[in-house]
């Protein structure tokens, strides 16, 4: 197992439900852990050497009103190392994306209306390319479409040395368990994140129905658990 940091990620918004999410997976593990942030206002991804509080802060601003733009270039703008970063992200009006010139080829970005697309250290241009290209074109929620987007890049080339971790980060009007998904170390984090998608809604579905059964008469409110980002 080489821990070298290389990945493809993929930020997004959907204005029709006012829904922001991210998307990504690696050659390391606990992905998850570093590079996806999402707030109700925006979508980011650090990634190659990943500065965590390019993320956080890109989403802050954006809830500040700062467009997603001005956020990461700001942010840039004072790191000293920004070379080696790459992050890119959606804002309400907006869409960012930066690959440093130090970053380990392949690497680079697309921008699509109302997404970005980002990799390092991949099999080639085709994996930004297939990511973007699914996202385009798969109906159904932000999540099942991140996860599809994630599966066409892998079937792409993905990372040059393959996947060890993946997740899915969604901010919604109506936050679902299923909104924050992480495998941290697999032989197939992707496979096993359409997997863990899978399961986590029918565990919704599931809760419900125990707790029918455990109250008959309950406040619907109990069940509305959130989601921590």
């Amino acid at each position: 197992m080489r821990h070298v940091p290389g990945t493809f990620s993929i930020a997004a918004r959907d204005p029709a439900t006012s829904t922001f999410g991210a998307a990504v997976t690696t050659g390391t593990v606990s992905v998850g852990a570093t590079c996806p942030y999402v707030s109700a206002n925006g979508a980011a991804v650090t990634q190659s050497y990943t500065k965590t509080e390019h993320g956080r802060d890109a989403v802050a601003r954006a809830d500040d009103g700062e467009h997603i733009d001005d956020a990461f270039a700001d942010l840039l703008a004072g790191d000293d190392y920004a070379a080696y970063r790459q992050v890119h992200g959606v804002g309400t009006e907006n869409e960012y994306t930066f690959t440093g010139e130090e970053c380990v080829d392949w690497a680079g970005h697309r921008v699509g209306d109302d997404y970005t697309v980002a990799g390092n250290m991949l099999a080639g241009s085709d994996v930004v390319d297939a990511t973007a290209e699914a996202y385009e074109s798969t109906d159904g929620d932000m999540a099942g479409r991140l996860v599809s987007a994630l599966e066409a890049g892998e079937a792409a080339g993905g990372d040059d040395r393959g996947e060890m971790s993946a997740a899915i980060l969604v901010h919604a009007p109506e936050p679902e368990f299923y909104h924050n998904l992480r495998v941290d170390l697999s032989a197939d984090p992707v496979g096993d994140l359409r997997e863990l998608l899978a399961e986590a809604r029918r565990a919704k579905e599931q809760i419900r129905s125990e707790t029918d059964h455990l109250f008959g008469d309950y406040p619907d409110e109990i069940l509305d658990f959130g989601v921590k980002y």
